[in-house]
């Protein structure tokens, strides 16, 4: 082993959002933009848009890519800034953002198997 970092394979971007009241649906229009330009993108999985049960004006987007690099090609795209831009004008300042390394099924299960 050279100690060397390696990319992860398969990553999940996920957003933490809040929308503002009343901006619900530009906010579905515009997230339905972004999504459209993502999945023509290269190296984009899959994408999922989420509504709290609990606080409806907070929203959880992911967003599955086949590498780090794809979704740094996909945030780097002038087609991304132009289709995010109406997306986070629906939202308040306090949302947050984490790409996440999908860990392979077993992976962590390093415990015996019982029975």
């Amino acid at each position: 082993m050279t100690g060397e970092a390696t990319a992860p394979a398969r990553v999940r971007v996920v957003r933490l959002l809040r929308v503002r009241e009343g901006r619900e649906a530009d906010f579905v229009d515009a997230y339905e933009g972004v999504r459209d330009g993502a999945e023509r993108f290269p190296g984009h999985l899959r994408e999922q848009l989420c509504r709290s049960v609990d606080d409806p004006g907070r929203w959880l987007l992911t967003s599955e890519w086949e590498s780090l690099d794809a979704i740094k090609r996909w945030r780097t795209d002038p087609d991304h800034t132009a289709l995010v831009g109406p997306m986070n004008a629906c939202l308040h300042d306090d949302r947050w953002t984490g790409v996440f390394e999908i860990v392979p099924e077993g992976a962590g299960d390093r415990r015996p198997r019982q029975g």
